[in-house]
């Protein structure tokens, strides 16, 4: 092997080392302990990940109806499903890696095709290796996807580069070969990530517009005029279709639920000229760009566009290539042509001062149906990375100083793309895990198989986002159909379950879904965690409030309920019944049952004989075995020791005076 070919393996092979050392090993730090982004989007991508492996190997039956948000059909295509990048994922789980490791492992294979696919592109146009290690390192390992990096779903990307090398061929030497690849290269895109399929389309059109006004070539439709080869071009696009029609069929089928967002809804997306020198505070050198935009626009954070400095050395080059009298025509003219490609990409999407031309592309079937048109970034990165190629290859060849420059490179973007790890959002591995598993134990130790799901309802939600997730991974890896979903969209009524996740929620959703709620366990089911499993219903309990006086009706105050005997007698013995898992009534030993009464309907008091709204209390479990109780009028039982322990319902939070303890009575 000569000096060159080892080069030309060495460099690239070093490169990709050095990216994956420095990004996402260092991101996952000792022992692959941490995982990119959120407990939110990136646990989501998870799940979808897994569930494309239980699909894969048989252990869930259907695939678009995933088991969340049970009992919703198609709930997979709210979102992007990665199916093209799945069977990576899959491979790690038959191999042995848990859940979360096989996530990881997914990412880093990423990374390495991303930086693969593009190095093998730039060094097929352009025949430098140093120039090709260095755009394929910051197409992937760039400050830019670093800063995004919640949004893993625009990672899978690695067709992208083979895309435009085969749309470039095609418009170039018109060969149906090309054409195939194309066609192949976009549906596998868009089975890969709906968003990047769509913008991908985008790019395609304006790198054909600028095609036909660089070149002027308008034999690029003179295939469709012979008649043998438009049958050819006809099978084609039939084949095309067939292979297509089943991945956007659900999408499609789902887009009356799901609905489009209106233009004024995508708008704070469509990045300005602010957000392309706009980053994180990850990267080392240009953390400094982080501020200026953050009070500047709505949604923020997802205008880090940031590209670093090298790319835009390129396009600084552009005119230097194009008035050099050594410049070759045809380079020129390519150049030329890479330049109203990027332009027309950067102008129809971009708000300048409230204005975009973005509005017509919005009207394209399929365009109305995304939101986060910032994403066109991991498109157009691309062709930063092809102008800045493409132009110090053209400038080495006559000038010294940049021939010389342009061995500087590698270490340059290296330096350029360089990041403090600390200031990247992750997550702790085996902490998620470990909440995952309490709920898998809480759900497998309760679960009826009677029921046809389960709804996870607890008594406090600090995050419906990580929680409904928490549940989601639970039931999966018990193969259970949950109603606790996080997905794109909520259909219908499901935003009152996914931030309530109380009973009255559930009631609404399953009305919704036309079914009954008896289909569906209530975990956790409280009364199981008092009494055990059991078909009774009714118990004789005592009630302890604060500081474990028992709670009694007074029968000298009209049976009020008050809290302020320490020695049990009689009149302190009541009957919990449970209407439900959560609801329950308290009837009085003497037969009556406890309702809001008195001033302000807030006091309780056991002397009625019917049930009515203001008899139903909603029961709710805390830490160390207390209890709270929720009336009627939405607040929180209390033995209000201001008002000699008597009980009222007038408390928005459980604290030392709304638990309660709860005990079998003792005949």
């Amino acid at each position: 092997m000569s000096l060159n070919k080892i080069g030309s393996f060495f460099l690239p092979f070093a490169m990709l080392c050095v990216g994956l050392y420095l990004v996402p090993i260092n991101i996952y730090g000792p022992a692959f302990s941490k995982v990119p982004g959120d407990l939110g989007d990136a646990r989501f991508n998870n799940y979808i990940l897994e569930h494309n492996y239980q699909y894969f190997t048989g252990k869930v039956a259907s695939y678009w109806d995933a088991p969340f948000m049970y009992p919703y059909k198609n709930v997979i295509a709210f979102s992007d499903n990665l199916l093209g990048s799945a069977p990576i994922y899959a491979a790690f789980r038959i191999a042995g890696s848990d859940r979360e490791t096989s996530y990881q492992l997914w990412l880093l294979s990423l990374f390495v095709l991303n930086f693969a696919c593009c190095y093998w592109v730039l060094k097929k146009g352009s025949g430098n290796t140093i120039l090709s290690s260095t755009g394929a390192y910051i197409y992937s390992f760039s400050i830019l996807l670093v800063a995004n990096i919640y949004n893993v779903q625009t990672f899978p990307r690695f067709i992208v580069p083979l895309v435009f090398y085969w749309c470039w061929k095609y418009i170039d030497q018109k060969q149906f070969r090309y054409f195939i690849y194309l066609g192949l290269g976009i549906i596998y895109q868009f089975y890969c990530g709906i968003y990047l399929g769509f913008l991908l389309l985008y790019a395609l059109l304006f790198i054909t517009i600028s095609y036909l006004i660089i070149y002027r070539d308008f034999t690029l439709f003179s295939p469709f005029k012979n008649s043998k080869t438009l049958k050819k071009y006809s099978i084609a696009l039939i084949v095309f279709a067939g292979l297509f029609l089943p991945f956007i069929y659900p999408y499609i089928s789902i887009s009356h639920d799901a609905g489009a967002p209106t233009f004024d809804e995508v708008f704070p997306y469509i990045p300005t000229l602010r957000s392309y020198f706009f980053t994180s505070k990850a990267p080392l050198f240009w953390g400094v760009l982080s501020d200026h935009l953050i009070n500047g626009i709505k949604y923020w954070w997802c205008h880090f566009l940031f590209i670093g400095a090298l790319p835009w050395l390129g396009i600084l080059m552009i005119p230097i290539v194009l008035v050099r009298n050594s410049t070759e025509p045809g380079t020129k003219k390519f150049i030329l042509f890479l330049s109203l490609s990027l332009f027309l990409c950067f102008v129809f999407c971009l708000n300048i001062n409230g204005f975009t031309l973005y509005k017509f592309i919005y009207k394209i079937p399929g365009f109305s149906a995304m939101r986060s048109m910032n994403r066109i970034i991991n498109i157009e990165v691309l062709f930063f990375i092809l102008i800045f190629v493409f132009a110090f290859h053209e400038l080495s060849k006559s000038i010294r100083i940049i021939n010389w420059l342009v061995y500087l490179f590698p270490l340059f973007v290296i330096l350029d793309n360089s990041i403090n790890p600390q200031e990247i959002l992750t997550y702790n591995k085996k902490e998620s895990q470990h909440q995952i598993n309490n709920i898998v134990k809480e759900i497998g130790t309760q679960y009826d198989k009677n029921y046809k799901a389960i709804a996870y309802m607890p008594d406090i939600i600090d995050n419906p986002v990580y929680l409904n997730l928490d549940v989601m991974l639970a039931s999966q890896e018990l193969r259970i159909p949950c109603v606790n979903a996080y997905s794109g969209h909520n259909p219908g009524h499901f935003n009152s379950f996914y931030g309530k996740m109380d009973y009255p929620s559930l009631v609404e959703w399953c009305d919704y879904n036309h079914i009954p709620t008896t289909q569906i366990q209530q975990i956790p089911t409280r009364f199981e965690t008092i009494f055990g499993k059991t078909d009774q219903k009714e118990f004789n309990v005592t009630l302890l409030a604060f500081q474990d006086q028992f709670v009694c009706a007074d029968t000298s105050k009209g049976s009020m309920l008050i809290a302020h005997k320490k020695e049990l007698e009689d009149p302190c013995a009541f009957k919990l019944i449970f209407m439900d898992s959560t609801h329950v009534l308290l009837k009085f030993a003497e037969n009556k049952f406890v309702s809001l009464a008195g001033e302000n309907k807030m006091f309780l008091y056991a002397n009625t004989d019917s049930i009515e709204q203001a008899e139903h209390f909603e029961i709710y479990l805390r830490e160390n075995g207390y209890f709270g109780f929720k009336a009627s009028n939405g607040s929180f039982l209390c033995s209000d020791q201001k008002l000699e322990g008597k009980l009222i319902a007038n408390r928005s939070y459980i604290g030392d005076w709304e638990k309660f303890k709860i005990r079998i009575a003792v005949k």
